[in-house]
């Protein structure tokens, strides 16, 4: 037990050197600072992308860089990779009225433009307040990543409505929770814990944690679609207020407005043409083959479509039914015109394997004419089964 004790002794006591990877200073404002790390292998062996590392603000990035032989940067730089490091160094005094803004909005910025400049990039670079009411630079993006934002933002719902009319795919990473610090389980509830400034590692800039029962509804709301859902960390007994309780949920989703509703079904027969890249047109008959969900005691059908006005004027009302295995899954009406839902609960039995085929069928719909020989239903932005929560 003595010789343990002054083990453990010595190695709290013994400051060990640290951090010692050559680095040349790149740029600094006040007491942040842009390194780089000595390449050690001739250019043509190094990868042609850089790494660029960006460290929390209340840690040190010294943990990249231990002891030689212990390493991540010595590490990567002997794998070939231009290395660079954001040190935001250590506040004083005289920071105390420095903002998280101030460094998202000024010193970040200023850092990847000074990146930019030492690289020769091309790489467009735009500073913008996401959590105000701004506007995209593009007209369209095909991909957009969205990682560990959402719950830094007071309004989470503005931003992705936006980006899902500007994206075709969005990659999405943020905090959730299954159970509130007063351990009430929240998972299946469409709802979000608003956390206090000092509740969450003493940051005021973390607000929103979502469920993922409320993740999944305000994704749909702002008029995604998730293709794939994975969640990570503490699985079992998340909480929103613990770093030990911690849960991530990373999401690949689909724009509904810019898609092709077939990226996530098997378009079986009754649907027409794709009409500006995310909305087809169906016959008054249609089907579509569907991935069963993991759950297959909570699944729902979903049909997102589009009742446009002029189809209403011509047929009045109309009423939508679906089926599997001959089964019907009921029958909704509607007579309002624009976005409009049918979903139905899917008993298990139904969803025996991977996939399932779902018949749809509408009362009417407008017969071929002069102006267009297709017979046409509804326009359909997206169908799938969902999990239920």
């Amino acid at each position: 037990m003595e010789e343990r004790l002054r083990v453990l002794t010595r190695v709290m006591t013994t400051k060990a050197a640290i951090a010692q990877t050559p680095k040349e200073l790149v740029w600094a404002l006040n007491k942040t600072k842009l390194y780089r790390y000595v390449p050690v292998l001739p250019p043509e062996k190094r990868h042609p992308v850089p790494l660029i590392l960006v460290f929390a603000i209340m840690n040190r990035p010294s943990i990249l860089d231990l002891r030689p032989g212990h390493s991540f940067v010595e590490f990567m730089i002997g794998h070939g990779y231009d290395v660079y490091l954001l040190d935001w160094g250590s506040p004083g005094l005289e920071d105390r009225y420095l903002k998280f803004d101030d460094y998202s909005l000024e010193y970040m910025p200023r850092a990847i433009r000074k990146l930019k400049e030492a690289l020769h990039s091309r790489v467009e670079i735009i500073s913008a307040d996401i959590d105000s009411r701004f506007e995209l630079p593009d007209r369209r993006y095909d991909l957009v990543f969205f990682l560990g934002i959402l719950y830094h933002l007071k309004n989470p719902y503005y931003i992705l409505d936006l980006l899902s009319r500007h994206a075709r795919f969005c990659f999405i990473s943020t905090r959730v929770a299954r159970f509130t610090p007063d351990q009430i389980e929240i998972r299946r509830a469409p709802v979000a814990y608003l956390v206090e400034p000092d509740e969450l590692n003493n940051d005021p800039t973390n607000y929103w944690i979502f469920s993922e029962a409320g993740l999944r509804r305000l994704l749909r709301r702002t008029g995604w679609e998730v293709c794939n859902y994975l969640a990570v960390g503490d699985t079992e007994t998340s909480q929103p207020n613990t770093i030990e309780h911690d849960e991530r949920a990373y999401c690949l989703v689909r724009s509904r407005r810019l898609t092709d509703p077939g990226l996530t079904a098997g378009l079986l027969k009754g649907w027409h043409q794709l009409e500006e890249g995310h909305w087809r047109w169906t016959e008054r008959c249609f089907s579509a083959e569907l991935p069963v969900p993991r759950d297959r005691d909570r699944a729902t059908l979903e049909l997102h479509f589009v009742y446009p006005d002029y189809l209403r004027q011509r047929i009045a009302a109309l009423r939508l039914k679906a089926s599997i295995d001959d089964v019907s899954l009921g029958e909704v009406p509607y007579s309002a015109s624009g976005e409009q839902v049918y979903r139905a609960a899917v008993p298990s039995h139904l969803l025996r394997n991977s996939s399932v085929v779902v018949n749809f069928e509408l009362d009417r719909a407008i017969a071929p004419d002069a102006v267009d020989l297709r017979e046409r239903g509804i326009v359909v932005l997206s169908v799938g089964l969902h999990e239920h929560f």
